[in-house]
């Protein structure tokens, strides 16, 4: 049978021609709308880079008419009306950016920048917010007087436009930034500054012991005018600057909207003067543990803006599920376990879309094991002799434990200021891994296998037995754990592992209540005031000496805090290095290095001395073929 291409065929034809001519000239405007967004985008970040420049140079006084400050700029006539006469006014350069990114080609607005936590936070209220991931909210939301500059490390205004020192050491004068407001538009006054300090801080009423207890220094905060203040000190103080200037600075008017016992009960009620603020501040529908936490770019902020619209934190506790996040484009920065970062160093490729960042940083801190040297439940743990302290340290090969836990990276930490800090004594080499020599120890504080039953026991009969408190995680402290438990039953102690939530912790170091505990410590500074963790005066009032250690070390805290001479400072650092390190109320595992994992979307990125400033982050220009 002959085939024919019939009128119907041919219309069908005409009419397949004219949709494909359709869909080529939709494809071809489709390009052409393309390009011109694409060109339009290219326009919208152009002007909103020089509008940022702009506003930059505002900042700066460039385009102000009038004398040269020491930075250069030129600025308008300083008033000085304010000032103690005869007293050096210690001028601050306009708050910046270390790196400004609106100097960086591509700027651009906008952005979500997502961080996994490796605990989750219990609060976020100012203050009362003790652990780590809190406080990284806070430094976001609230603001001190002063801070550390991210590359010089050195003290400059934030909130404080000037201070003024006491030739003899016993007060200073802050002036406050004249444009500096809080998130709802309200200006940072002196008041602010009196009021955070005397009835927050301070009020016997707020769970706020902790910070209470380490500024015992300043005597009181005097309000001279609506943006100067007096803070006066008890004594001459080597830390009196110090604390005076880098404590968040809260509104007044918002927070005496509430009770106490209200602020006490509250898990999110954080606002302050930063450049982001959290998303939803109702009292009646506040931040949770559990949920995420979200920070919006502040639109009233006094200083240089963000590029980035929100912050976002969440929680995963698991090392694994973090890096799949992570991996699955879900997260934008983690802390990845030492095993997955140095696997990650291998891998081919990783490091195309990751800024994969290793360095030892003012915050770098270490972790340790702590040693409960006073009373539990008004009983004393086997930890409360030294040699008991000592032999636990001995037991513990740290040298291994970093080659195998943390694929080798860290090292042996030495005490409580890490080198090259000059508070650590050179002299001083960690206690070495030998457990003869810890049977020996366990033996002469009467502990010794009295039944042949394997286990030691004291002169009471009483087993040797003891608690490790740690938090939920990943397997990096799960190995750790296991370590422990295998080295004490090598020699006769059972160690029955105590795993709870990090959200627990708080109440539990409050309390007092564990025999011995993991944890770590990280700087907020250069050089650390060593009071609130170590002084016997840090043992009341819930303070951070936590493990209620008491060996006379207070009068050398005391000598320290008293000395402003840099060398005779650092020599008593010393004598509380050795002490330190002859009682062993810690453990020292590891100096632990900052390590993150963070997304090339985001250009700006820096590792800094001072950590992180992710204010500084902005969506990275799309590659274009």
């Amino acid at each position: 049978m002959q085939n024919k291409f019939g009128l119907k065929d041919f219309v069908l034809l005409v009419l397949v021609s004219i949709i494909g001519v359709f869909v080529l000239m939709s494809m071809r405007q489709d390009d052409r709308r393309w390009k011109q967004n694409e060109s339009l985008m290219n326009k919208v970040g152009s002007i909103e880079q020089q509008i940022a420049r702009l506003e930059a140079k505002l900042e700066s006084g460039v385009v102000v008419s009038g004398q040269r400050g020491s930075g250069g700029a030129a600025q308008q006539s300083r008033d000085e009306s304010w000032a103690v006469a005869g007293v050096p006014i210690e001028w601050q350069e306009p708050w910046s950016f270390a790196n400004d990114p609106r100097d960086q080609e591509g700027y651009r607005l906008g952005g979500t920048f997502t961080e996994v936590f490796e605990a989750q936070p219990s609060k976020l209220t100012p203050v009362l917010a003790e652990d780590v991931y809190g406080r990284r909210i806070g430094d976001q939301v609230c603001e001190s007087l002063a801070t550390w500059d991210p590359k010089s490390l050195t003290m400059r205004g934030q909130l404080a436009e000037a201070w003024q020192q006491d030739p003899d050491g016993l007060w200073v004068r802050v002036k406050i930034r004249d444009n500096a407001r809080f998130s709802d538009g309200e200006p940072v006054t002196a008041e602010d500054v009196r009021w955070t300090f005397h009835d927050y801080i301070n009020n016997p009423e707020l769970e706020t012991e902790s910070l209470r207890s380490i500024m015992t220094q300043i005597d009181r905060i005097e309000v001279i005018s609506d943006k100067v203040c007096d803070i006066h000190f008890k004594a001459l103080d080597a830390y009196n600057l110090q604390s005076a200037l880098m404590f968040y600075i809260l509104p007044k008017h918002f927070y005496t909207r509430f009770t106490p016992s209200q602020i006490n009960q509250s898990t999110g009620l954080i606002m302050g003067s930063g450049p982001f603020k959290i998303e939803n501040l109702d009292p009646d529908d506040q931040w949770s543990p559990g949920e995420v936490v979200t920070l919006v770019r502040n639109e009233q902020y006094w200083g240089p803006k963000p590029a980035l619209e929100k912050l976002r934190y969440y929680t995963i506790d698991n090392d694994i599920a973090r890096l799949v996040a992570y991996q699955n484009g879900e997260t934008d920065m983690i802390l990845p376990s030492s095993p997955q970062f140095a696997e990650k160093e291998r891998e081919p490729g990783f490091e195309d879309n990751t800024y994969m960042l290793k360095w030892v940083n003012m915050r770098s801190g270490y972790s340790f094991i702590g040693w409960q040297c006073g009373p539990r439940n008004g009983k004393l743990t086997p930890f409360a002799d030294k040699r008991v302290r000592q032999a636990m340290t001995m037991l513990l090969d740290r040298e291994l434990m970093i080659r195998d836990i943390w694929q080798g990276i860290g090292e042996v930490a030495v005490g409580p200021n890490n080198p090259p800090s000059p508070a650590a004594d050179p002299d001083i080499k960690p206690l070495p891994y030998d457990p003869a020599r810890a049977k020996a120890l366990l033996a002469e504080a009467g502990w010794i296998d009295r039944n042949g039953d394997g286990i030691l026991e004291n002169e009471g009969g009483q087993d040797f037995v003891f608690e490790f408190t740690r938090a939920s995680g990943g397997q990096t402290i799960e190995r750790m754990q296991k370590y422990l438990i295998d080295q004490c039953a090598s020699v006769g102690i059972r160690c029955i592992p105590r795993i709870v939530d990090w959200s627990q912790y708080d109440q539990i170091l409050k309390n007092r209540d564990f025999d011995a505990i993991t944890l770590g410590w990280s700087a907020s500074a250069p050089e650390s005031d060593p009071k609130q963790i170590w002084h016997p005066d840090s043992i009341q009032n819930q303070g951070h000496n936590f493990i209620q250690w008491d060996a006379g070390q207070g009068p050398i805290i005391d000598r320290i805090k008293a000395t402003l001479d840099t060398e005779e400072r650092m020599a008593a650092f010393h004598e509380l290095h050795r002490l330190i390190h002859e009682e062993q109320p810690y453990t020292f595992v590891r100096v632990v290095p900052w390590t993150r994992f963070i997304s090339k979307r985001f250009a700006n990125v820096h590792p800094y001395p001072s950590g992180l400033e992710q204010r500084e982050y902005f969506l990275a220009p799309v590659p274009t073929n």
